[in-house]
């Protein structure tokens, strides 16, 4: 689908609301949600793709979501498939959308956009501000400039990175070497050129790499398997069984931050209990970014018996890989290796979110989004902050006081601490906007929200029967959040 732009002419500048850099995940949920909360508020939209996904538009084309398709998009539009009798979208735990599920579903969104009247759409196009501190558009193909006005501005702050968008690899390499991002991996595998694949990379696109070639016919002793850094994984048929059992599930969740001791005894919970995985059991990782993968592909992770554990790759030569803890031969004479790029965020960053210390989501006429406010669910924070933004009173202040999220360096490692802190977060927000019933009612009433009782079995009652019954959901949460601010965890000092 064509996406064509809504100029002007450049004498006279476009007028909205709001002017929002970026149409990712983030950006989209925002106006999504501030569309029907606000009926006079209107939107310029500009990004620099040609239509609208972030990285989406750059992924692998055998990328899946890690997690559930019900809770992910925007507010307006379902994208599960799987419903119940009254339209719902129903939780399953096998409910993934591909990648090109996800653009066809934001090309409908954005159409939705366009159909509203109130959203001038500028892809293909780069925001800037001139000496005067007017904003700015320009179309990158033909460098025509559009001024805008508006009375708020609202950045994106992220720089997540797909192996794709990089120009080559980010080290020295030979140039008898075979190398590229796995958006190449199927048509290689198809051509049988190959005799070994080297994958570079352990997180959600490493892992899907490994997954890919298992599961197309290439051999485990085909493959090697550079991972800088191991890491945690959700196992995601062990963490969760199905519709019915969704609410009971999570007292697994729960239960650990009330009992153990440390957090670290907390994520070796989870790992007796089937929720959490290694791929090494006699490795502690120290790496953990919510990547979620199921039983099957945790046993061919563990069936790779060449795995090179020695750090960050520095340079391949034409015979030799160098890391940053040694160096290995190469698997394969260089005509008969593919390397596979599955490195992403080198800045050692969550996904690319890293925010500072004293990062504001509400500073004054802009407004900043980024920070995942409910845990791992960049859509449902968004559209919170579409619902403070449109209710409550023009108040940086008192709106940020509402927010709780990591900050600074210490807090926004992807360590295992990370899945801790985000839920601490979360459970912060809940409680400031529970002081306000109908933000809370907002929340529960949002498809984007995993455990909004529309996707769930037996609904509302079902929510408040775990909350507030024999599970005593919310109890146990803020028991952890007493925990935490107590220091009872020793590892959670800082």
């Amino acid at each position: 689908m064509l996406f064509e732009q809504q100029h002007d002419s450049n004498s006279s500048a476009v007028s909205a609301t709001y002017l929002v850099i970026g149409a990712g995940t983030a950006g989209l949920s925002f106006i999504d949600s501030l569309l029907t909360l606000d009926a006079n508020a209107t939107v310029i939209l500009v990004d620099r793709n040609s239509q609208p996904g972030g990285h989406w538009t750059k992924s692998y084309p055998f990328v899946k979501l890690h997690q559930t398709s019900c809770n992910y998009g925007v507010n307006s539009l379902p994208l599960s498939n799987i419903r119940d009798k009254k339209g719902n979208e129903r939780f399953s735990v096998h409910d993934l959308a591909t990648g090109q599920e996800i653009l066809d579903y934001y090309a409908q969104v954005v159409e939705q956009f366009r159909a509203c009247g109130r959203v001038h759409l500028y892809f293909n196009c780069e925001y800037s501000k001139d000496d005067s501190g007017n904003h700015l558009v320009t179309n990158i193909d033909t460098n025509e400039v559009t001024r805008i006005s508006c009375k708020k501005i609202v950045v994106v702050h992220n720089n997540v990175l797909v192996p794709s968008m990089r120009n080559g690899a980010p080290f020295p390499i030979d140039s008898s070497i075979n190398y590229a991002p796995l958006n190449d991996l199927p048509t290689h595998i198809e051509s049988k050129q190959y005799k070994k694949y080297c994958v570079i990379g352990a997180g959600k696109t490493g892992s899907d790499a490994i997954t890919y070639l298992l599961r197309n016919g290439v051999d485990q002793s085909a493959i090697t398997w550079i991972t800088s850094r191991d890491v945690w994984y959700f196992v995601r048929d062990g963490l969760w069984g199905g519709y019915k059992t969704f609410r009971k599930d999570t007292v697994k969740l729960l239960d650990p931050l009330v009992k153990c001791k440390t957090l670290l005894d907390v994520m070796l919970q989870y790992e007796k209990d089937g929720m959490m995985a290694r791929i090494d059991t006699s490795t502690m990782p120290k790496v953990f970014k919510g990547a979620t993968i199921d039983k099957s592909e945790l046993a061919g992770f563990r069936s790779i018996k060449d795995i090179v554990r020695m750090g960050r790759v520095t340079s391949i030569t034409s015979d030799e890989i160098k890391l940053e803890r040694g160096t290995v031969p190469l698997p394969a004479s260089p005509v008969d290796t593919f390397f596979v790029d599955c490195m992403a965020d080198l800045d050692g960053s969550f996904y690319g979110y890293r925010h500072p210390e004293g990062f504001k989501i509400f500073d004054g006429n802009q407004i900043n989004l980024g920070p995942s406010i409910v845990s791992f669910n960049f859509s449902c924070s968004s559209a919170v902050i579409a619902y403070i933004e449109t209710v409550f009173e023009d108040d940086s202040d008192m709106r940020n006081n509402l927010l709780y999220f990591p900050a600074g360096e210490e807090h926004t490692k992807p360590t295992y601490k990370l899945f801790f802190n985000q839920f601490y977060f979360q459970c912060k927000v809940f409680a400031a906007l529970g002081t306000y019933p109908p933000a809370m009612q907002f929340v529960l009433n949002s498809r984007t929200y995993l455990d909004a009782p529309c996707h769930h079995y037996m609904g509302m009652p079902g929510l408040l029967w775990a909350m507030f019954g024999p599970m005593q959901l919310a109890k146990k949460a803020n028991k952890f959040v007493e925990r935490v601010e107590s220091g009872d965890f020793p590892d959670c000092q800082d």
